[in-house]
């Protein structure tokens, strides 16, 4: 079994798409992904969607097929599958692949509607300074992140949250006040939405769903370093991210033990 090689596609210039199976890894050839070397022991998640195998491992996943037929990536994964078994606790990681969930992309719309309301409600009340506008463009970017994979329901409930917390260190007056502080109070409440459910919940996402909660990690660092150099409260932003995270694990499905 070992040195397969499984053809899954033959493109249009005459490439061929195919899985190349090693003794303690593999390797995609013609693949939309960079080519590179995994190992059995290193994939965390297998994942089928239409004519694709996302392969869960490391940081970015190996997208398998993409025109190649149901049998060829029936064959790709099922070889995968005995190849992993076969590593010694391949028991025990056959049934973490098997806990994830299949994963429910959705079409965002609350991040937009609050992004353009608050939009709306700052260029009518005060000055859009850019420290406010970036705050803004990045909570509109986190929330659609969190929306996208994990509905409008947690988005909600962190969000306000987030803007609760935010408050007890800022303490706005009146709306004129509060609304320069709701951008940065969503971006850090949805940042630990997000955390929340890389670092909760890891077990059970999908592996696209992992994959794009690691992309919050350089986005999050991004927000924090841009809104405290123009002169964000810290306070305001760290009890904001932290009712996130403290919401996001009562609102979010837990994994079974």
């Amino acid at each position: 079994m070992n040195g397969a090689r499984i053809l899954l596609a033959r493109r249009a210039s005459g490439r061929e798409h195919a899985l190349v199976l090693e003794p303690d890894g593999f390797r995609v050839e013609g693949g939309s992904t960079p080519r590179r070397r995994v190992t059995y022991a290193s994939v965390y998640g297998l994942e089928r969607t239409g004519a694709r195998l996302w392969v869960g491992a490391g940081l970015v996943p190996v997208v398998v097929g993409g025109g190649a037929t149901p049998g060829a990536l029936e064959q790709a994964e099922t070889a995968l599958r005995a190849r992993i078994a076969a590593l010694p606790d391949g028991a025990a990681r056959l049934a973490r692949l098997d806990a994830r969930h299949t994963p429910r992309a959705r079409l965002p719309w609350l991040a937009p509607a609050v992004a353009l309301a608050l939009a709306a409600v700052l260029a009518a009340s005060v000055p859009l300074a850019l420290a406010t506008l970036a705050a803004l463009l990045f909570a509109l970017a986190l929330g659609l992140l969190a929306e996208r994979w994990l509905g409008a329901r947690p988005l909600l409930v962190c969000g306000v949250a987030a803007l609760l917390a935010a408050g007890l260190a800022e303490r706005p007056a009146g709306l004129v006040e509060l609304a320069p502080l709701a951008a940065p109070a969503l971006a850090s409440g949805w940042l630990g939405l997000l955390a929340c459910a890389r670092l909760f919940r890891e077990r059970t996402l999908a592996v696209r769903e992992r994959s794009a909660f690691d992309l919050a990690l350089p986005l999050g660092l991004a927000f924090a370093l841009t809104v405290l150099a123009w002169g964000a409260n810290p306070l305001a932003l760290a009890l904001g991210g932290a009712a996130g995270l403290a919401a996001g694990l009562l609102v979010l499905p837990r994994a079974s033990a």
